[in-house]
């Protein structure tokens, strides 16, 4: 563990009422794990948008982006790169259409990329999104 890892643990922790860094390494271990559990959605094909956002002038998180893009290649369906301003950070969007487990190791693909990629993500089953817009 890096030791800005180490003192923005601290930081939370602390800002956050925890008693220490090792509260709050337990409780997202347990997240992390719950995401993983069985679901209704195990069997089925689901779209997933992943959002990452990491420092500008990162090229090789940049390298590693494209890696995955091609790794998945069989899944992307959209994939965008984009820069904030001033320089203030990237973004990598991804649109994924796969199985489920697929889906989710795509996202965990991403979020191993680099300690300092940021990870947002959304997972809707397909045939429901099919029902939805038929519905409208």
């Amino acid at each position: 563990m890096t030791e800005r890892l180490r003192d923005d643990l601290d930081t939370f922790a602390q800002e956050h009422g925890y008693t220490g860094r090792s509260e709050v390494i337990r409780e997202a271990c347990q997240s992390l794990l719950e995401e993983y559990q069985e679901t209704d959605d195990e069997d089925r094909r689901v779209l997933a948008t992943v959002t990452a956002v990491f420092g500008y002038d990162e090229p090789e998180i940049e390298r590693r982006m494209m890696d995955i893009r091609h790794e998945f290649d069989g899944a992307v369906r959209s994939n965008s790169h984009n820069c904030l301003e001033d320089n203030a950070g990237c973004v990598e969007t991804f649109v994924i259409e796969a199985a489920y487990d697929d889906a989710l190791r795509f996202i965990g693909t991403v979020r191993g990329a680099d300690e300092s990629v940021s990870v947002e993500y959304t997972v809707v089953p397909v045939d429901a999104m099919n029902a939805e817009i038929s519905g409208q």
